[in-house]
């Protein structure tokens, strides 16, 4: 049922921009309708490009889908492509830690619309933790007063759970 759905609005979507290329004599007034009509998600994609649209593109087709007119797309965004990709306008939404959120909004005018509660571990959680490892005979490593003069290796230093 919904494979028809979707195949009824790609033809509709088809007569449309053939009309606009072909009967209006400018083909960059289907481009602009086309690209008028995307709304781009930015995602932080913590675990990869791959993984990212794994997990989110359902999200924008679920989207797609209840919105007329719009087609969502995932654009994964590694932890130093958000903030330039909000600068430039690469992206409508973003889907980020809080961290970056709160640079967003203050460097870029960003505004919240959502907080994402994730359930693990049998709870639904808005909070981040983190955890300091270090090898077991290493005993004057015990608080983050003990890191002070140390090397230390985290993943970013946008990483809210990994380094803020």
């Amino acid at each position: 049922m919904k494979r028809l759905r979707h195949k009824k609005y790609g033809i509709r979507l088809f007569y449309v921009v053939f009309y606009m290329v072909f009967l209006s004599g400018d083909p960059n007034a289907a481009i602009a309708w086309a690209e008028e009509n995307v709304v781009k998600i930015g995602v932080l994609a913590t675990r990869g490009p791959h993984e990212c649209l794994t997990s989110w593109s359902p999200t924008a087709d679920y989207l797609t889908r209840r919105i007329s007119g719009r087609r969502f797309v995932i654009v994964p965004l590694a932890y130093d492509r958000i903030y330039p990709a909000a600068e430039k306008g690469e992206v409508d939404f973003i889907v980020a830690n809080s961290a970056l959120y709160v640079g967003l909004e203050h460097w870029h005018n960003a505004n919240r619309i959502a907080t994402l509660k994730e359930r693990r571990a049998g709870g639904v959680y808005t909070r981040y933790g983190a955890v300091i490892f270090c090898r077991s005979d290493r005993k004057s490593i015990r608080t983050l007063r003990d890191l002070k003069g140390k090397s230390f290796m985290a993943v970013s230093e946008l990483s809210l759970g990994g380094w803020l």
